[in-house]
């Protein structure tokens, strides 16, 4: 399993993950299966610093069409990245993806699984190592029954 995803070591170990994209900016996303699934962008420069200890990680989301999401995510980083003047506004996501660079893990939902329950039990296993949410996810957007 690659350093970067050793947060989630325990959640899918014979497998690993489906597959990965070296660099979103320019890889062509056609050989991505029309599935859920969870994607984990990570920035192949920079390690960013979390409460309890430091990953790559900048984002982890889910969607029901991953290649989809993958591509709306590439058009928003391209569109970010030849904004030289900085006339537009830009999510953070897509700004450490600029500054950072960006490549891509994903998974895809096996079986009856659904994409938010994975992406939930990705962000838990992330937090759980981290003491935090990755940087660029705005929300918390897993569900939390610790107490």
């Amino acid at each position: 399993m690659k350093r970067e995803l050793m947060f989630i070591k325990d959640f899918r170990p014979v497998y690993g993950y489906d597959k990965q994209i070296d660099n979103l900016e320019e890889d062509d996303l056609y050989d991505i299966p029309s599935k859920p699934g969870v994607y984990i962008i990570v920035s192949f420069k920079t390690k960013f610093i979390y409460p309890m200890g430091q990953s790559k990680v900048i984002y982890i989301g889910k969607k029901d069409n991953i290649r989809r999401r993958l591509k709306e995510h590439q058009r928003n980083l391209l569109n970010a990245i030849n904004d030289r003047f900085n006339e537009c506004w830009h999510l953070d996501r897509y700004n450490y993806m600029r500054y950072h660079g960006a490549k891509v893990y994903y998974y895809t939902c096996r079986g009856y699984q659904e994409s938010k329950d994975l992406e939930s039990s990705i962000i838990e296993s992330f937090y759980d190592r981290y003491g935090s949410i990755p940087v660029a996810n705005g929300a918390r957007s897993f569900r939390c029954i610790k107490e």
